[in-house]
């Protein structure tokens, strides 16, 4: 595995900790700032949308009174019923067009005005044509005059033909939309004296929809309810042409405007977005198509702007560290170097202290100079030791030769019992001798504490018997050498006094959960609740007696071997006497 240097990682943590803020905070800047602009134009396309709606329906409501004037005119019912039955017609015809050319040039974008008798009789007056009597628009139109006639004559409510190509005149051409009402004659409701035609030049789609245009690439066109283009701008060739079907779903209209907005101009796919009003009593769909990449320029921008500083801050922080990090890693390799040398075993090496080196870097070497001058002094101590550990393994072979003459010695004078004693000293030194830490099964610790105990009864003449009991299930448990020793040689020696009658010391190692329970007891006098106290408490207060050495040290290995897990209990027996009870971790030898 591949190692960097601290000056590396400083400055991958300077990256983190200042360019990646910075780069968070400015892609989510530039998110929000998106979001929100989305919403503004949205909010702002749909309310652009509704002003063209509310609009159109005004400007269309200006020429649908003056329809109104025309269908329910008196005069106009009284020149229908003379046309129909056939008198004074020429007379009629003109008072009828000089009543027409007075509303013609009442609005603006009034093209022409035209009666349609119940006999099919065609009466006009138009602005495209120098023909005083002719109607340039029906010639041209979708529907023949009977079928406009049907159309419109069923039902007494206005009816809007959408816009379609009319004539050219004056090197212009012309498209018209058209409103169209039965004439009624409100004194007999149900007669048909025929309809009355106004037709509109779609300019006025054109400035309705252009007026509404408060922002700079925002622009409009309409869709009737058949899916064809009514009005788009000032571009007239798109117009009459089949963008969508009346039965498709909103969603799925959208997306065939979205489509012929492509095809038109391939660059609205990017940076444009499309909205759609839908006006229900027209049945017209109002398309709005707003150009966005001018903000997307300015969130460009935005974004770039947030790089640069960036990367300013970078530079900035890159030498800024190094000028931080010199000392700092000037310091670092000193000790680092130290290291080595003691590593190499020159354990008289010692960090010298700069000016340079940063109060952290002094505290670091401070504590490596003080620990390798304890650390030489304690090799030094272990040395000494190991000198003393080899005299003093002479002295165990020395004595353990004199035990065996002696031995023979008493044999030579039939003392066996002083030879049985010999033996059982032997044994006892050879086991706490050899390996006095290791870990032993319970059976042979008790081996050992029988033959001890073997040796106590013969130094006090038999004055106290022993019983020692141990669970089958905790023969196999492991226990360290010559703990128990303490705590059954102090209730011996303290606990029997030459006064003590039937004494007695019980010892019982059994199982209990995951732990073992070696319990001592004697009958003796009892210890002192001073001593029991220190017990319990385990020989926190130092003792300003020798008394309870032995018990102190046996205590201390026992937190030493086993931790919290090892615990000594001591109370006073009933009726007399003291109770140790040891608990340590039930663990098994396998073999």
């Amino acid at each position: 595995m591949n190692k960097i240097s601290l000056r590396a990682k400083l400055w991958r943590l300077l990256i983190v900790i200042s360019i990646v803020p910075i780069l968070i905070l400015g892609i989510f800047s530039y998110l929000s700032v998106s979001g929100t602009l989305r919403e503004n134009t949205e909010k702002m396309a749909k309310d652009n949308l509704r002003h063209i709606d509310n609009s159109l329906n005004i400007s269309l409501g200006a020429y649908e009174d003056l329809l109104y004037q025309i269908y329910t005119n008196d005069d106009m019912v009284k020149w229908m019923d003379r046309l129909n039955n056939d008198v004074d017609e020429a007379v009629t015809i003109n008072q009828m067009r000089r009543f027409i050319n007075g509303l013609l040039n009442t609005k603006e974008y009034i093209r022409a005005i035209t009666i349609i008798t119940s006999d099919g009789d065609v009466v006009s007056y138009e602005q495209m044509t120098p023909a005083t009597y002719k109607s340039s628009w029906l010639d041209v139109f979708s529907q023949s005059v009977d079928e406009l006639y049907d159309s419109v004559i069923k039902d007494y409510s206005i009816h809007i033909f959408p816009t379609e190509y009319d004539t050219k005149f004056d090197n212009k051409d012309y498209y018209l939309f058209h409103l169209a009402h039965r004439i009624v004659d409100y004194r007999n409701l149900t007669k048909e004296c025929g309809i009355a035609i106004v037709s509109i030049d779609e300019e006025l789609l054109q400035t309705v929809c252009s007026n509404s245009e408060t922002d700079e690439g925002i622009s409009n066109f309409i869709v009737d309810g058949s899916g064809r283009i009514i009005s788009f701008g000032t571009e007239t060739s798109y117009l009459e042409k089949q963008v969508t079907d009346a039965q498709k779903t909103d969603e799925d209209k959208a997306k065939d405007y979205a489509d012929f907005l492509k095809s038109v101009d391939a660059n609205v796919a990017n940076d444009f977005e499309l909205y759609v009003f839908h006006d229900e009593e027209l049945d017209w769909d109002i398309v709005n198509i707003t150009d966005l990449s001018g903000l997307y320029s300015l969130q460009r921008r935005q974004l770039f702007l947030t790089l640069i500083l960036s990367l300013l801050v970078l530079v900035v922080g890159i030498s800024l560290s190094g000028g931080l990090t010199r000392n700092l890693i000037s310091a670092v390799k000193s000790i680092v170097k130290g290291m080595k040398e003691a590593r190499g075993g020159d354990l008289s090496v010692r960090i010298e202290k700069t000016d340079e080196m940063p109060l952290e870097i002094e505290s670091i070497a401070d504590g490596f100079n003080d620990m390798l001058i304890k650390l030489d002094s304690a090799i030094e101590r272990q040395r000494e030791a190991q000198i003393v550990a080899l005299e003093a393994q002479i002295n165990p072979h020395f004595l353990y030769n004199t035990l065996d003459t002696i031995n023979w010695m008493a044999i030579d004078k039939d003392e066996y019992d002083i030879s049985n004693a010999i033996n059982a000293l032997a044994t006892i030194l050879r086991y706490a001798i050899d390996e006095s830490n290791a870990e032993v099964r319970i059976q042979e610790e008790v081996e050992w504490i029988k033959k001890y105990i073997y040796l106590q009864q013969y130094r006090l003449k038999n004055k106290f018997s022993c019983n020692v009991f141990v669970e089958p299930e905790a023969a196999g448990a492991l226990i360290h050498k010559l703990l128990l020793q303490p705590f059954i040689e102090n209730a011996i020696v303290h606990g029997f006094d030459k006064n003590t009658e039937d004494a007695v010391l019980s010892i019982n190692i059994g199982r209990r959960d995951e732990c073992l329970e070696i319990v001592v007891e004697d009958n003796g006098v009892g210890l002192d609740e001073k001593i029991l106290r220190q017990i319990n408490d385990g020989f926190k207060e130092e003792s300003e007696t020798k008394r309870g050495i032995g018990l102190r040290n046996a205590v201390t290995r026992l937190h030493m071997y086993y931790g919290n897990a090892g615990k000594v209990r001591a109370k006073t027996a009933s009726p007399t006497g003291t109770r140790i009870e040891v608990t340590i971790p039930y663990v098994e030898k396998l073999d």
